[in-house]
C-alpha cells in the first residue's frame, strides 16, 4: 500500500493524503459524539422560569384616580388637578365597556408576569388613591353600574376621618368585588423617612390593619406621593406585597415586566374623554 502510494503520489503527496484521511475521520468522531443528538439541540432545552419572567412584558394602562364627584365653584386649582367628576368618569367607564376593554386587577397582572397566566384582550387596570368619601359616593356605584372592579389604596389613618372612607364603606367595597390595597399608615414621603423601623411600620403595619379589617390578604401596595428608593422597594416586598404602583405625571408608561412589578408606572386619571382615548392609546 506503502509503496502503491508513494508511485502515485510521491514520498510527500503520501503524508498529505494520510493527512488529510486522519482530519476526516476525526471530524466524523466529533459529529457523532460531540454534537447532540437528533430532537436535543439547544432550541429544545426550556429556558429557566427566571428567564422567562425578565420576558414577559405586558401592555396594560394603569389608571390613577383621586377625586371622582360634581365639580363646584369653590374647587381650587389643586382639587381642579386631581379630580374628575362623576359625570365624565361614567363616560370613560361606558368607553371601557363598550370598547372591548377588559378591566382587570393587579393580581392578573402579577400573574401574567410570575407565571405566564395569558391576559385578556385590551387589559386595563382601574386604581384609587387615598381613600376619600366620594369614591364611595360616586365612583363605586358607576363601577358597579358597568360590572367593573378596581383596586382602592387607602392610608389607614385616615379612614374613619373627615372626608374620609369609614371602615364600613371598605368592607362594603371589598365585599363587593373591589381590591383593597395600602397607601401606607399616614401618606409619607417614604423616601424621606430616615429611620428603618417607621418605613417598615408604614409599610407592613398598614397592611396588617387592612386585612384584620377586610378578612383577606392585601397584596398590593401604593407609594405615597409616589416617593420611594430601594430601601422601600425592600421593604415592600419583605411585607408580602406581591406589586407596588407609583404616581408621577412624568412615568406613565403602559408596559410593565418583571423588573418594575415594585415600581408599576400610571396614567393620571385625565378630566376628559377624549384625554382619556388618547391616554389608552399611548
Amino acid at each position: 500500500m506503502r509503496l502503491l502510494l508513494e508511485k502515485q503520489f510521491g514520498p510527500i503527496g503520501r503524508k498529505i493524503l494520510i493527512f488529510s484521511i486522519v482530519c476526516l475521520a476525526a471530524l466524523v468522531v466529533f459529529i457523532v459524539f460531540a454534537l447532540p443528538a437528533h430532537g436535543s439541540s439547544q432550541r429544545s432545552v426550556k429556558p429557566s422560569m427566571e428567564s422567562q419572567q425578565e420576558s414577559r412584558i405586558a401592555r396594560v394602562p394603569i389608571l390613577s384616580y383621586h377625586l371622582v364627584r360634581p365639580s363646584y365653584p369653590r374647587d381650587d386649582w389643586l382639587i381642579k388637578e386631581y379630580l374628575v367628576t362623576s359625570d365624565v368618569f361614567d363616560e370613560e367607564m361606558n368607553y371601557l365597556s363598550s370598547n372591548g376593554y377588559h378591566v382587570i386587577p393587579f393580581s392578573a397582572l402579577e400573574a401574567y408576569i410570575d407565571e405566564g397566566t395569558p391576559l385578556p384582550p385590551k387589559p386595563v387596570i382601574i386604581s384609587f388613591d387615598d381613600g376619600w368619601e366620594n369614591q364611595f359616593a360616586y365612583a363605586f356605584p358607576i363601577l358597579q353600574k358597568y360590572r367593573l372592579t378596581a383596586t382602592f389604596f387607602i392610608y389607614t389613618n385616615a379612614i374613619d376621618s373627615t372626608n374620609h372612607l369609614t371602615w364600613g364603606q371598605v368592607k362594603t367595597m371589598s365585599d363587593a368585588g373591589m381590591v383593597i390595597g395600602s397607601h401606607s399608615l399616614s401618606h409619607p414621603f417614604l423616601a424621606k423617612i430616615a429611620d428603618a423601623t417607621d418605613l417598615w411600620r408604614e409599610i407592613a403595619d398598614s397592611k396588617k390593619i387592612i386585612e384584620e379589617h377586610i378578612g383577606k390578604t392585601v397584596n398590593e401596595f401604593a407609594y405615597p406621593y409616589g416617593s420611594y428608593n430601594q430601601a422601600t422597594i425592600a421593604d415592600v416586598e419583605k411585607a408580602g406585597y406581591k406589586s407596588a404602583r407609583k404616581f408621577s405625571i412624568f412615568s406613565t408608561s403602559v408596559f410593565h415586566s418583571k423588573g418594575d412589578m415594585y415600581a408599576l408606572s400610571a396614567i393620571p386619571a385625565p378630566n376628559s374623554l377624549p384625554d382619556f382615548e388618547r391616554a389608552l392609546d399611548q
